[in-house]
């Protein structure tokens, strides 16, 4: 079998679907199930993944570090499509260059997946200040989305969110979890005994964040959650891995809060091995997004038996059981504050000790029976 997967953004960005795509084209064609291949816009640094055949799309620069894919001026991409053998043609993203894929796609007759990763609407109204563009926009991809022949989602609630989107066939959306390319083998013990030593962990309890520094994720919530639990005697650093355009306001208000002595921001880490032993270096990772669909970070975390806390009723807090397998809480800053200081109290920390275990038992996955999912699927549409 031969599949092209299709993204609007690829490296040198870090972004979910990507590790999504990666991981998936890599387990693939290890699993012997066939080959995948790539198709993403063009960036000026050209970032490979070995095993993996990628097609570069003509961009322009768009918003930040990415790229606007402009197929229709790139010939390259309709002659892929038409001339390339594929079985199936997998979008990640309902923008410019797949939408352009499914169109040509449905010309040749290839079957279309479509995977919902992101909450679009969010992001519309974060960006756009105009209710007539965001509703071009949200016609936009909606019109991608109900061209496509199958569509899957990464978690239980981003169906509800499709629903809220307008899509009218949510019974025949199949739920297939997103899954992580870090093992419990990726950590450096060396590395990380180094990385606690270096930002002076050895004495403290470490919370962690690590992702893009972007206001959906909400890392000011857990800023404000730090500063109450210092406030009342609370003693702990917190990790920051990752750059962005918020970091700017992160920093500001560490500083007002009168915390920033316990803030560490890291910055973007894209080496797994080294990204792996900051996880193992921390006691918690605080992940209060309610934006995120089915986060790769829960995972990795879970990979180096770092519990993550978490939003109750957000689609990340699906695969966690409090104090069991995580932490989740209510969408409340004096709970989150009431809740790590019971945690900072525990003897031996024994709370955190548990909740690790159940991490790497019961939420971390790896890319194999995944996989295996996605196959049976493109089987079915065949």
């Amino acid at each position: 079998m031969k599949v092209l997967e299709v993204l609007d953004c690829f490296y040198p960005n870090l972004d979910g679907p990507i590790e999504v795509a990666v991981g998936l084209a890599r387990t693939f064609k290890e699993k012997g199930f066939g080959e995948m291949e790539l198709l993403v816009p063009d960036y000026p640094e050209r970032v490979g993944v070995e095993g993996v055949n990628i097609h570069r799309c003509r961009s322009v620069r768009s918003n930040g570090n990415y790229r606007a894919a402009v197929p229709a001026f790139d010939g390259r991409v309709k002659k892929l499509i038409k001339k390339g053998g594929f079985d199936v043609i997998h979008l990640h993203s309902p923008f410019t260059l797949g939408r352009y894929a499914l169109k040509i796609a449905r010309k040749y007759s290839v079957p279309v997946v479509f995977t919902m990763h992101t909450k679009f609407r969010d992001e519309f109204e974060k960006r756009l200040k105009s209710k007539s563009l965001r509703k071009f926009m949200m016609n936009y991809i909606m019109k991608c989305i109900n061209g496509c022949g199958a569509i899957t989602t990464v978690s239980r609630g981003t169906v509800e969110t499709l629903r809220e989107y307008g899509y009218e066939h949510c019974d025949k959306v199949l739920v297939i979890p997103n899954a992580s390319s870090m093992t419990p083998e990726t950590a450096d013990a060396e590395v990380t005994k180094k990385i606690r030593g270096d930002l002076g962990l050895d004495k403290t309890f470490a919370f962690a964040y690590v992702g893009r520094l972007v206001a959906t994720k909400n890392v000011d919530f857990s800023l404000r959650v730090l500063s109450e639990v210092k406030k009342r005697g609370g003693e702990f650093k917190f990790v920051i891995v990752g750059n962005g355009e918020y970091e700017k306001t992160l920093r500001g208000l560490a500083s007002k809060l009168g915390i920033e002595n316990n803030v560490i921001f890291v910055g973007a880490v894209s080496d797994k091995k080294l990204l792996a032993s900051y996880y193992s270096a921390c006691d918690v990772l605080l992940f209060p997004s309610v934006f995120d669909n089915a986060s790769i970070v829960i995972l990795e975390a879970a990979a180096n038996s770092l519990p993550v806390a978490t939003i109750e009723g957000s689609c990340s807090a699906e695969r966690l059981e409090n104090e069991v397998s995580g932490f989740v809480w209510a969408n409340d800053e004096k709970i989150w504050a009431d809740e790590i200081l019971k945690i900072l109290a525990a003897p031996e920390k024994a709370q955190r000790k548990r909740a690790a275990g159940g991490a790497l038992s019961r939420v971390y996955v790896g890319w194999e029976d995944i996989a295996e999912e996605y196959f049976n699927l493109y089987k079915k549409l065949l």
